[in-house]
């Protein structure tokens, strides 16, 4: 289910803002270690995902409120989102390339005419393909999580709200 972020409706959009993106950074890295340490877990890397497209989204809202520090923020969290969407992708098409693959293999194991057989090699080559891009990414991701980290992009993101216009 997802989270609720209740704004105050005394409060602008200024000040909302600023009580609600804190929260949602933390729901975001509250998967991170989790996350990293361990990068077959598909579902948690996936609501960590969805946690940041909400993060994303609200900032989309709240960015002309803020400068361009704000606006540099945001350009994080969507390069965040980017590999993660991606590496998702990976994870969707692999089991149907998979699952593809033991139909063709189970096909040629049928058939009684060798002519009749399907080559499998080209799906091979691509499902390796997507666990080298998935890695690949992995690793991107893992990166810019390691920078905010070291960076403190929580601490980052709430500076640039803090900033008059």
């Amino acid at each position: 289910m997802t989270k609720r972020w209740r704004i105050k409706p005394n409060k602008n959009l200024r000040e909302n803002a600023r009580l609600v993106v804190p929260m949602m950074i933390d729901d975001l890295l509250a998967r991170n270690n989790r996350v990293v340490a361990h990068p077959r877990l598909k579902e948690e890397l996936h609501r960590m995902r969805i946690s940041g497209k909400t993060l994303r989204y609200a900032m989309e809202v709240f960015e002309p409120a803020f400068g361009e520090e704000f606006g540099s923020c945001l350009e994080e969290v969507k390069r965040l989102l980017d590999a993660m969407g991606k590496i998702h992708d990976c994870d969707v098409n692999v089991p149907g390339l998979q699952t593809h693959l033991r139909e063709m293999r189970l096909f040629n194991r049928a058939t009684t005419n060798p002519g009749d057989r399907v080559s499998t090699g080209a799906i091979v080559k691509l499902i390796r393909e997507q666990f080298a891009v998935r890695r690949s990414l992995f690793e991107e991701m893992s990166s810019i999580l390691e920078q905010w980290s070291r960076e403190n992009f929580k601490g980052k993101v709430l500076q640039s709200m803090m900033v008059p216009l």
